[in-house]
């Protein structure tokens, strides 16, 4: 009681107690039971405590928040450099048959790194001639100066000489008796612009996410769309032989099918582009490439390892090319340009 009563004086002339007399009964009664309490000060402390906890918890949560935000969307900022790791193998095939190419990676803010993949068409005679061609017709290409034309300016350049490098080996009366699928990607100005012809993949790999950016031009998606429109049964979608069977390629005359975005994609320090075969991805879960992509520099190896691990007695040819965006240009010398032809 002592404690109370020696605050209500302070208490009652801070409040201005002599203007309560205006008030009614019930008020003057509150506020003359809250100066007796003995409690009240407590309270007072312990609501200002509250409080201050209350404001600290935000604080906390807002904080976790904003960490969590910058996980999911990494802070912006330029590509100063990539780092080019590549995973190519012949597995249980007799030949290997696909190709790839990058361009000199030191040269990013000039030109851009160019990567490519090229998967000749196993079923077809000397695929592996028509993916080398078509590989080194795109980067001997990319070498020339480019001037003021775009990154996709640029990219279709490239994919029409590669078309008409293709059909001219084969010549007009063999169209479609050789070929290969392409997957071609630019990144430059921190950005990707990207082409794909056939069933070969890119993906984006962020924060733990993979992407696809590409589709499959295979029978399949003939047969998806004749299923929506009605024309046959859903379940010839998986069930036909044709459904692998590919619609679009370099080496079949006039090309049905391109995949072509309608602008680029910005890309972030930490994104790592994988361009890929489908000996890749018909071989690995998205979960495992994830797990072999999260490796850093070790990627590629860790990605052969897990292909080799499963011991497909069928396995395709691989080919992988993963393109590490960095935030900073590395202070070694770099190591010039990287071709694979085969």
């Amino acid at each position: 009681m002592a404690i109370g009563m020696s605050l209500i004086p302070k208490w009652a002339a801070a409040a201005g107690l002599e203007a309560l007399e205006g008030l009614s009964p019930s008020y003057q009664a509150f506020y003359a039971f809250l100066g007796r309490s003995p409690w009240f000060p407590v309270a007072v402390i312990c609501l200002f405590a509250g409080l201050v906890a209350w404001i600290v918890v935000l604080l906390v949560l807002s904080r976790r928040k904003t960490l969590a935000l910058r996980r999911l969307c990494p802070a912006g900022g330029a590509v100063a450099a990539v780092e080019v790791g590549k995973v190519h193998g012949q597995g249980a095939r007799e030949y290997q048959q696909d190709s790839f190419g990058v361009s000199d990676p030191a040269r990013l803010q000039n030109d851009g790194v160019l990567a490519v993949v090229a998967d000749g068409m196993g079923g077809l005679q000397h695929g592996d001639k028509i993916s080398a061609a078509v590989v080194e017709t795109i980067l001997d290409g990319f070498l020339y100066p480019q001037g003021q034309s775009t990154p996709e300016q640029v990219l279709l350049t490239l994919t029409q000489w590669a078309i008409q490098k293709a059909n001219a080996l084969l010549g007009p009366g063999q169209y479609r008796s050789s070929g290969s699928t392409l997957v071609m990607g630019l990144i430059k100005d921190s950005a990707l612009s990207f082409v794909s012809i056939g069933d070969s993949r890119i993906c984006l790999c962020r924060n733990g996410s993979l992407i696809q950016l590409t589709r499959e031009h295979d029978f399949k998606q003939a047969l998806a769309l004749q299923a929506v429109n009605g024309e046959v049964s859903l379940q010839e979608v998986y069930t036909d032989p044709r459904r692998d069977g590919l619609t679009s390629f370099l080496g079949m005359g006039r090309l049905e099918q391109l995949d072509f975005p309608a602008g680029s994609l910005s890309l972030l320090p930490g994104d790592q582009v994988l361009l890929m075969s489908d000996g890749v991805y018909n071989a690995l879960s998205q979960r495992e490439l994830l797990a072999a992509l999260a490796m850093g520099p070790e990627a590629p190896q860790a990605l052969e390892a897990a292909i080799l691990q499963k011991g497909y007695q069928n396995q395709d040819n691989y080919t992988a090319v993963i393109l590490t965006c960095k935030a900073e240009a590395p202070s070694a010398k770099p190591e010039g340009n990287r071709r694979k032809a085969t």
